[in-house]
């Protein structure tokens, strides 16, 4: 642990870091005893002991033995970041011999599937949370998202945080944890936040909660803070009345067309996936299918099956089914005992013009959830969205709109005397679109507090009467604003606006870039450090669950390439270089590595 110093008075800790030295010409032995009793020496003790086992992977100090270090580092940083498999390594360092025979790095390199597992888990991925951390030490305030997913027995619960970093490019999302938890209560999930939250030093940064819009999460659209829900239990535990959640509004538009499907006269879900299932595994009728695709001269194309969780994943599932309608018709009314569902589906002589309007009204559903969940959007940006398909469901019903090939189709339907299933269908058209507009405008209503921060999409100059009452609702949740400040701050946001919205490059722009181009060019602080509060704390609020989403596919896709031979702790580690170091160059997880 000691050994000589730089003279005979001096002895050098070989525990803490280079260079330490203690002198011990007052008490001897007493002054390395106080030494060893100090934090700074147990911290480094106890750093040693946890990187024992990593160490233990590494060859020892030396000029050709840090650039192998190195090598093995960004071998490892490569595989996981283009979503490889850890099984890939086992036959690497043999390869790297045969391919540079002359390199000392290769003759020493070594990093079959452990070792890269290992330089993962203990160097790579705890890096991206020492990155998140240091980056939120001069940030106020965060959001704060999770989700479960299943994977057999276990329920795996990532935790996203939101924050705004104009130095680093604007908005930021960083995954914090992943963890298994033992079941998907309300009390569970809102603890295991609690102290995810309080481990990162982030509980009085905290100003949100987002999750989809399920009752263990919020209890319900009157969000009941006395329920057991997640979002009530956050509130109790963190002691913040002051909280806010949103509800995810893909999930809000998910379920809405859903609602809205399930008044007209056919089961477009159920008869998909029965078709589905008819084909997807036997070669026989997917080769009879395909004879009836050259009958009707249409292009043959595989059934596709959806997401029994987002009910919009059907939309190409209908599509499909519209292509290949003339054939699938033939096959099954042609077939001995086709399923009874499918028969009378396809009997049905309004089936297709029902799969034609489903289509058309999907169409617009789909196309704003892409908008929506496109990723660093803001709450403005996303209520805006949910206002334009609230104007078109609108227009739709008061029009009555159905598209010309549904027109066309029904004028057929009526001239060939069926009279009073034209008028059904009509009618089942306003219900759908009552229905739908029923259900959105209820769920729209929590999103209304956020109507205050219009003003920051800057697609115009922003109105002083409209930036007060934001530092009003602000007030209400405890973040002061001076008024008196910010009014000359806003005077030179007004000026920077009227000048860059004639860029239509500018314009063009995420809301939370074009906050970020203005305080780029701000002159110094005092132009704009109450806008900056203002904007930290709305760009902290997590406007969809799409972020976790992400993780879940990314979660899938690593389980299925390790053939589920996956613990979860090393899962983690994975989830947090592809979600956090997506950007990282291969020449800082070179140096990371090497240090």
């Amino acid at each position: 642990m000691y050994r000589p110093g730089r003279n005979k008075w001096e002895a050098e800790c070989t525990m803490c870091k280079a260079c330490t030295y203690v002198c011990v010409s007052n008490k001897g032995a007493g002054d390395l005893k106080a030494h060893m009793d100090t934090d700074k020496h147990r911290k480094a003790v106890q750093g040693e002991s946890l990187s024992a086992k990593l160490t233990d992977f590494f060859v020892r100090p030396g000029k050709t033995e840090d650039a192998v270090n190195a090598a093995e580092g960004a071998f490892a940083f490569h595989t996981v970041k283009h979503h490889n498999s850890y099984r890939s390594m086992d036959s690497t360092s043999a390869l790297l011999k045969k391919a540079f025979p002359d390199s000392d790095t290769a003759k020493k390199f070594s990093s079959a599937r452990t070792k890269t597992e290992a330089i993962v888990n203990g160097v790579i991925a705890p890096h991206s949370i020492d990155v998140a951390h240091e980056a939120l030490k001069e940030i106020q305030y965060c959001g704060v998202s999770t989700d479960g997913s299943n994977h057999g027995a276990v329920k795996i619960f990532p935790i996203i945080i939101q924050y705004f970093d104009w130095k680093r490019g604007g908005m930021q999302t960083k995954l914090i944890e992943v963890k298994d938890t033992p079941n998907e209560t309300a009390e569970t999930i809102a603890q295991y936040l609690i102290e995810t939250l309080a481990k990162n030093n982030l509980s009085e940064k905290c100003i949100a909660f987002t999750g989809d819009n399920c009752n263990t999460n919020f209890g319900g659209i009157r969000r009941d803070e006395g329920g057991k829900n997640v979002f009530a239990n956050l509130k109790r535990l963190l002691q913040k009345n002051t909280l806010i959640g949103v509800g995810c509004p893909a999930h809000i538009l998910n379920t809405c067309v859903h609602h809205g499907a399930d008044t007209i006269d056919i089961d477009l879900e159920n008869i998909m996936f029965k078709i589905y299932q008819y084909f997807h595994i036997y070669t026989v009728r997917t080769e009879s299918l395909k004879e009836y695709c050259d009958f009707v001269d249409i292009e043959y194309r595989r059934m596709i099956s959806h997401s029994k969780t987002r009910w919009l994943s059907l939309f190409p599932g209908i599509e499909r089914m519209i292509q290949m309608f003339p054939a699938l018709k033939a096959f099954f009314l042609s077939q001995q005992k086709p399923p009874i569902v499918i028969k009378k589906f396809f009997e049905n002589e309004f089936s297709e013009i029902y799969l034609w309007h489903m289509h058309s009204l999907m169409s617009v559903f789909h196309t704003h959830i892409q908008d929506m969940e496109k990723e660093k959007n803001s709450i403005m940006e996303v209520k805006k969205i949910m206002n334009s398909i609230h104007t078109i469901l609108l227009e739709r019903k008061s029009n009555n709109f159905m598209s010309l090939k549904v027109k066309g189709l029904l004028a057929q339907k009526r001239s060939d005397g069926l009279g009073k299933e034209y008028d059904q269908f009509c009618a089942d058209v306003q219900g759908l679109y009552s229905t739908c507009l029923e259900y959105l405008e209820k769920w729209m209503t929590p999103m209304e507090e956020f109507s205050t921060f219009t003003w920051m999409d800057l697609s115009e100059p922003p109105e002083w009467n409209d930036v007060e009452a934001c530092i009003k609702f602000l007030g209400e949740k405890g973040v002061v604003i001076d008024d008196v400040k910010c009014f000359d701050q806003v005077t030179n946001l007004k000026r920077f606006t009227e000048r860059c919205n004639r860029d239509e490059e500018f314009s063009g722009l995420q809301v939370h870039q074009k906050w970020t181009k203005y305080f780029e060019k701000a002159k110094s602080i005092a132009c704009y450090s109450e806008l900056l509060k203002i904007a930290q704390f709305v760009f902290a609020l997590s406007s969809h669950n799409a972020n976790v989403e992400r993780v879940f596919s990314l979660m899938q896709s690593q389980w299925t390439k390790e053939r589920n031979q996956l613990s979860v702790e090393s899962l983690k580690g994975i989830l947090f270089v592809q979600y956090n170091l997506k950007d990282m160059s291969y020449f800082c997880a070179f140096e990371i590595c090497q240090r």
